[in-house]
């Protein structure tokens, strides 16, 4: 489906007025640019892909081509989820429930569910992607549910209120409507559920604040040369307002950031260097204030 790209529109907050950011994805012939509605200050990319381009953007080579320049690291997702030791995540989501019913959108092949299940838990997931989808339905035995995750799903392949807790780690920013999405997952939990989202947060860094400064000033933009992934950028506060908006009692967000030798290094030597001689004051003020992080978690409780 080809969507209206000729009249943005705020999921958030319906706003229709928005200023240009500095940032923009050259993507199949033309620009998307990153425009932050007035309103709300929720960023978002302006005109969006269509249906068919995001289903293209999650083929095979995403799961297993691995180019650290891009969105993978020296390892393809494949090789590395057969590495992953899930003990600390499982103790995490054990805060919120000992076994339950669990939903995992955007699950990719199911590695986590699969150890969830080992540990108690009656998992289900949802994946866009044909491939990791009957990857996980292969090889774990995991029910997956290959559809986009929106009201189609509800009452047939999800029941309404018929989760304990509902996980989108790595997956809010890559929906073109991450509000409907977290609408949704209101509708899917049991009362006293948890919706747990894990979103990237990196234009709430300060080197990523002193950079969009500099763009200003200049007049100049900064032009991402691959496939547009984050279709929307959440800062701690747009992230909150939607757990709000969408129906959720509460909403707790939780900002970390990564250790500088950690980071990846992806652009020029100036950029890189800004990058990473900021990213050691600002790891300590996040470790100690709570502000300025590049991985925001939020909590919601229906």
């Amino acid at each position: 489906m080809i969507p209206d790209n000729t009249t943005n529109k705020c999921c958030l907050c319906d706003g229709t007025s928005f200023k240009k950011i500095p940032f923009r994805y050259a993507f199949k012939g033309r620009f998307l640019d990153g425009q932050k509605c007035s309103s709300c200050g929720l960023i978002s990319i302006f005109p969006r892909p269509s249906d068919d381009e995001i289903e293209e953007m999650y083929s095979d080579d995403y799961f297993t081509v691995a180019d650290k320049n891009t969105h993978h690291a020296k390892t393809d997702y494949i090789s590395d989820i057969q590495k992953v030791d899930y003990t600390d995540q499982i103790k995490y989501i054990r805060q919120f429930a000992q076994t339950g019913n669990f939903l995992e959108v955007g699950c990719a092949a199911g590695s986590f569910l699969n150890q969830l299940r080992n540990n108690g838990f009656n998992v289900t997931g949802v994946e866009l992607s044909t491939f990791a989808a009957e990857y996980g339905k292969k090889n774990y035995g995991i029910d997956i549910i290959n559809k986009p995750f929106d009201d189609v799903l509800l009452g047939k392949e999800l029941q309404e209120n018929g989760f304990d807790i509902i996980m989108m780690g790595d997956v809010l920013e890559h929906f073109t409507d991450p509000a409907k999405a977290m609408e949704l997952s209101c509708k899917l939990l049991k009362k006293g559920g948890k919706l747990i989202t894990h979103v990237p947060g990196t234009l709430n860094l300060i080197s990523s604040r002193l950079a969009f400064a500099w763009y200003r000033l200049s007049g100049k933009q900064k032009t991402m040369n691959i496939p547009p992934y984050h279709l929307t950028e959440f800062f701690p506060g747009t992230l909150r307002k939607m757990f709000l908006k969408t129906g959720f009692a509460s909403a707790e967000i939780i900002q970390k950031t990564k250790h500088p030798r950690t980071i990846p290094l992806r652009h020029s030597k100036i950029e890189n260097f800004v990058k990473l001689t900021t990213q050691y004051p600002n790891f300590f003020i996040t470790k100690i204030f709570g502000i300025y992080g590049d991985r925001i978690t939020g909590i919601g409780t229906k």
